[in-house]
């Protein structure tokens, strides 16, 4: 019966949070007369609304630009995180140790504070509205040293002894000792990075201009933008809505495994 009871709640509480989702793909298959019908299912399916999202809408070149722009700034966080997090474990030193606690200082701050001394930079780069002007701005992430640096600190001290016993330098301490053992906690933040830079909206819309360099988020509210009122086409913005969502729930299905294997391994050594 205990269990009955804890997986009856676990089923209502896991339903209560796709429910959203559902809607959203239910929306994106009815006819636009039928939205305030009150029938939970259309009485056609029109599928075509998502070939709409690719022919009506720049939906295809949003996709590209927020996945390829996501991709190269993993590339970028993910290096400048290892060889951060490998100073801070590796050289215990009260300076380094101070730099590491001043950089915990700067993530405390509100990410808004920012935007006017990095939107007053960028311009005087002449980057704004590029796509390198914004991965420049997020070249760097305090999240991502300091998960690292968790992990890095977890590594037997045995075998980093052995390692440097074989003449194993800096370089080769990383690359065959830190990266290896940490594995899955990189591939958790690989999907933690892509969905903080997928979904991000304030800052891209305050450096982006031009349609052809706009991101998902910023593509998704000008089309509900220029359809704002009554006259909306709710199936069509539904429909892009679910497309958008497609690359993260890939992502997620490749590395939930890993993510998975990361969280125990963390919880295990806690």
């Amino acid at each position: 019966m205990r269990n009955f009871v804890t997986y009856t709640l676990l089923v209502l509480v896991s339903f209560t949070m796709i429910f959203p989702y559902i809607w959203m793909l239910v929306i994106s298959v009815k006819p636009k007369n039928e939205l305030y019908s009150g029938n939970l299912l259309p009485s056609v399916f029109h599928f075509e609304n998502y070939i709409r999202v690719f022919t009506e809408t720049k939906m295809l070149l949003y996709l590209w630009n927020s996945i390829y722009v996501s991709a190269i700034i993993i590339v970028f966080q993910l290096l400048s995180a290892i060889f951060a997090a490998y100073v801070f474990v590796a050289i215990q030193k009260k300076w380094v140790q101070f730099c590491f606690v001043l950089i915990l200082a700067t993530y405390m701050l509100p990410s808004a504070v920012t935007y006017i001394p990095s939107f007053i930079l960028i311009s005087k780069l002449n980057l704004l509205d590029t796509h390198s002007g914004y991965i420049l701005s997020e070249f760097i992430s305090i999240f991502s040293i300091f998960f690292l640096r968790q992990t890095f600190v977890q590594v037997p001290k045995e075998v980093i002894h052995a390692a440097k016993l074989d003449g194993a330098g800096h370089l080769k301490l990383i690359f065959t000792v830190y990266i290896p053992y940490s594995k899955n906690a990189i591939a958790s933040l690989v999907l933690i990075t892509f969905i903080y830079s997928y979904n991000n909206y304030m800052w891209p819309s305050l450096l982006l201009k031009s349609e052809d360099n706009m991101f998902v988020t910023i593509g998704l509210r000008r089309l509900f933008m220029s359809q704002a009122g009554y006259g909306m086409d709710f199936p069509l913005a539904m429909a892009a809505c679910a497309v958008s969502l497609l690359p993260m729930f890939i992502l997620l299905a490749v590395s939930s495994k890993k993510i998975i294997q990361s969280m125990a391994s963390l919880y295990v050594n806690k």
